[in-house]
């Protein structure tokens, strides 16, 4: 049992989303166990196991540890209250959460979960102008939220609004410098932009931070050999654009042998398909 508490209170800690190995550890281990000599940590165990429960549609386990959360602290929780809103939300009763949300936000219309939620209800009804109106509205109380940059800018790109997603995925290279995955977002949004070059540096500047990252030396490959039909396709001079063309097929040709390495470690079988794709892409 104390491994399993050690392993839950790590993914908390971290923030590490592994839903079903959560559900597993608690239908495996802690449902038919006394948590109550955990102290006041059973609690955080089981709003954690209940979470996760929406997420694999366990409704059945989300309602037991529910009804464990609601008899300790009743009505006075604005935290369990939000709960019981996310659990009609995974049911399907949006009118029935959104009431819930709303008598929340009348006490404290300042409360960025439950404003949050609000939004996460929206989208689940595919609402999506309205999300995209209330998370703006948000970020102007919340300037240096992550996750909701990161979930505005899936909106915008759900609508292929592709000038206000990279304004987002701006943000939050402003906010989060470090974190090879919004370079790499934002180098996507360029590349489908048009802008090759741009694209090509942040793809450049995803595997500074992160060699690793498979999807920017794809797209090394893709925008080497964009920017390169766009000079042939010029009337630069001929010896420019034969350096310039020599450079990116230098590039692209790393690229190409920093892909094929990663797959030879781990999935050498592989191999034939990825070359074939990878030159599919080339010139």
């Amino acid at each position: 049992m104390q491994s399993a508490v050690e392993k839950l209170r790590k993914y908390r800690d971290e923030n590490y989303r592994s839903h079903d190995e959560i559900i597993e550890i608690w239908t495996h281990v802690l449902s038919n166990r006394n948590l109550s000599s955990l102290g006041d940590e059973k609690w955080l165990i089981l709003e954690q196991i209940f979470k996760s429960a929406l997420h694999c549609s366990k409704q059945s386990i989300a309602r037991q540890c529910f009804e464990q959360l609601e008899k300790k602290f009743k009505k006075t929780s604005r935290r369990v209250t939000t709960l019981n809103g996310m659990y009609f939300e995974s049911i399907g009763e949006f009118e029935r959460a959104e009431e819930i949300y709303s008598l929340l936000l009348e006490d404290n219309e300042t409360d960025a979960i439950v404003r949050k939620r609000q939004i996460s209800l929206l989208k689940e009804q595919n609402q999506i102008r309205e999300a995209i109106s209330q998370l703006n509205s948000y970020l102007e109380l919340y300037q240096a939220d992550q996750e909701a940059w990161s979930e505005l800018c899936d909106l915008y790109l759900s609508e292929h609004d592709y000038t206000k997603a990279a304004f987002c995925a701006e943000e939050l290279l402003l906010i989060n410098p470090h974190n090879h995955l919004n370079h790499e977002r934002y180098a996507s949004i360029r590349y489908s932009q048009g802008d090759y070059e741009k694209a090509r540096t942040y793809y450049f500047s995803t595997l500074k931070i992160n060699p690793t990252n498979v999807r920017a030396l794809y797209g090394i490959i893709l925008t080497s050999t964009n920017l390169a039909l766009k000079t042939l396709g010029t009337n630069s001079k001929i010896q420019n654009s034969n350096e310039n063309n020599q450079s990116l097929n230098e590039q692209m040709q790393w690229a190409r042998e920093q892909i094929m390495q990663k797959y030879i470690e781990t999935t050498p079988d592989l191999l034939p398909i990825i070359e074939s794709a990878i030159q599919s892409l080339t010139l």
